[in-house]
């Protein structure tokens, strides 16, 4: 009983605080618009896909994983420079619809 109101607890503490609950609604992808985060989707071709935002950086950090798969898939890394953001796919053959965050 003690572990399950620890848990209702922080849970709570995550709703007061703002806490992001997946998958993101419009009103939290607003909210992100005005923030140090970009968040979005996009389509791998031939394994990478390049997102250009004028405040990603070398010491920005991004995340992504599939959401609808096509042909092979592979593992997703993302590497971040000056404007922009390059997710690349192991598999050069991946065409799959990607989720992405990136925090500036």
């Amino acid at each position: 009983m003690l572990e399950e109101k620890k848990q209702n607890l922080s849970i709570q503490e995550v709703k007061q605080k703002g806490g992001l609950a997946f998958p993101l609604d419009w009103e939290d992808i607003a909210a992100l618009k005005n923030s140090f985060v970009w968040v979005g989707t996009g389509q791998l071709s031939n394994g990478t896909l390049t997102i250009y935002h004028p405040n990603i950086s070398p010491m920005s950090v991004g995340v992504a994983s599939h959401q609808v798969f096509s042909e092979t898939i592979g593992v997703l890394s993302v590497s971040c420079g000056n404007g922009y953001a390059t997710i690349t796919s192991s598999s050069n053959t991946d065409n799959s619809i990607v989720n992405i965050i990136i925090i500036f």
